[in-house]
């Protein structure tokens, strides 16, 4: 798809004025590198002689054979977690925490010692190698870098601004030597960072004029910091370049343009293997082809090692209208693809239509043929349904007929041997009550006698009296 992006009319100037900024970060950056190095080393120097003389050991007594890991307890927060099974950090035997701390005494010492130096206690272990603490100072100074990303650099030349920037800040001696207060978000050193970020990260490869003004003042006042950088003689030098920079009379090293597009080609790579969004690589891609083309066009243009600000205009504009034919070309390339999609488009609907229309008056002839047929089956079917029913019906009659009279026979037969048992019964009955009536009268009569007898006797005996 077309984009405005990177077109002439919208980018120049303002593509112009990122290249500025970047090299306004690298200057600075190159200011500052002797400054923090020299300190990192002293502070390596005071560890080995404190380590020496507080352990009783030969000074300069030094150790290689301890790794990152056997100075680390295992877990140790944001580094090593065994809660869910085997630990990633301390992978194997070798590397293992070692209790009863570095055989020569040194490195357990100096990782206590790098931990009270780090302004937030939270040294980055991970990017660092403790086998060479006491012969690479540069592996001290990325213990106060950010945790990822300077795993595999070596010295100051191949940090970053902003890993730079992270060892001033965090590592505590560093406020001795700077007036402005490091703790503050509003430091200078901050400020800086945020420069470097804005060049690293910016969306499309702009930048406006009056925050090219903003940044290259904000780099001016870490240079000139009264402590120390004032005086500082590299510091100074870059604070030159930048005055030069920002007035265009510098003359710029070709190699530093390189280091400039090279550093953020870097990032942007990183943020192609990792973006999900697929417009957003694509619009990653798009400045990773301006960077490489500008690269390629400043290499053409300046067969010197220097390029003057007229040669870098000549070069942008260079990258730019490479880039811009580029963009016409795809899109030419887009449009013709399109009207023949959309001619092949035209073509299989006009195709499918067609095909739709015989299949609709297949199926419309296929329907009204099943209709007929299915009226006619259902016509037989009402038919002998109706014939059926009917004869059922008759039959049902006839037989009800019957069961009534076969049902009235049986209940007159029935109710006449009713009465007959009825009749049996009652007979049986008086009989029985005849007898008992007779039972109970002789029983009357024999104990009235009794009774007569007994009262003619009691008589008797008081006549005699």
């Amino acid at each position: 798809m077309a984009t405005p992006l990177y077109s002439s009319k919208l980018s120049g100037s303002k593509f112009k004025n990122w290249i500025k900024a970047g090299l306004g970060v690298l200057y600075t950056k190159q200011g500052i590198e002797p400054f923090v190095y020299d300190e990192i080393e002293q502070f390596q120097q005071k560890c080995l002689s404190d380590i020496c003389n507080n352990n009783g050991l030969v000074a300069g007594t030094t150790c290689s054979s301890c790794c990152t890991e056997n100075v680390i307890v295992c877990p140790t927060n944001r580094i090593c977690n065994v809660g869910r099974g085997k630990c990633k950090f301390h992978r194997n035997s070798a590397t293992q925490y070692l209790p009863a701390g570095c055989p020569n005494k040194i490195c357990h010492n100096f990782k206590n010692d790098i931990q009270n130096a780090h302004r937030y206690y939270g040294p980055s272990y991970k990017n660092t190698d403790a086998s060479q603490w006491c012969g690479n100072a540069w592996q001290i100074a990325k213990c106060f870098m950010p945790p990822d990303g300077y795993k595999d650099v070596t010295c100051a030349l191949e940090t970053d601004f902003n890993g730079i920037i992270s060892v001033i800040i965090n590592y505590k001696a560093f406020q001795s030597k700077i007036k402005d207060d490091l703790s503050k978000k509003s430091s200078i050193f901050e400020k800086a960072r945020e420069v470097g970020r804005a060049v690293r990260h910016s969306p499309k490869l702009e930048m406006e004029d009056t925050d090219l003004q903003q940044y290259f003042s904000d780099l001016q006042n870490l240079l000139s910091d009264p402590a120390n950088l004032s005086a500082d003689k590299a510091a100074q030098n870059a604070k030159t370049k930048l005055l030069q920079l920002q007035n265009d009379t510098l003359i710029i090293g070709k190699d530093d343009i390189r280091n400039v597009l090279d550093d953020v080609a870097k990032a942007v790579q990183d943020k192609i293997r990792t973006e999900i969004d697929e417009h957003r690589k694509e619009a990653e891609k798009k400045k990773l082809e301006l960077i490489n083309t500008t690269n390629e066009s400043v290499k053409t243009i300046a067969n010197q090692g220097d390029v003057s600000i007229a040669q870098l205009d000549n070069a942008l504009k260079s990258a730019i209208d490479k880039i811009e034919k580029q963009t016409k070309e795809s899109l030419t390339k887009v449009q013709s693809e399109a009207d023949v999609a959309k001619k092949q488009i035209h073509e299989c609907a006009d195709k499918e239509v067609n095909k739709l229309e015989v299949k609709a008056e297949v199926g419309v002839k296929q329907i009204e043929e099943s209709t007929d047929k299915g009226v006619s089956n259902l016509k037989v079917e009402a038919e002998t349904g109706v014939k059926q029913i009917e004869e059922s019906t008759d039959k049902g009659v006839s037989k009800l007929k019957v069961e009534a009279e076969t049902g009235v026979k049986q209940i007159e037969e029935s109710t006449d041997k009713g009465a007959n048992k009825l009749e049996v019964k009652a007979e049986a009955e008086l009989k029985k009550l005849s007898a008992k009536a007779d039972e109970k009268i002789k029983q009357i009569e024999e104990s009235t006698t009794g009774n007569k007898e007994d009262e003619y006797n009691k008589l008797k005996e008081a006549d005699s009296r």
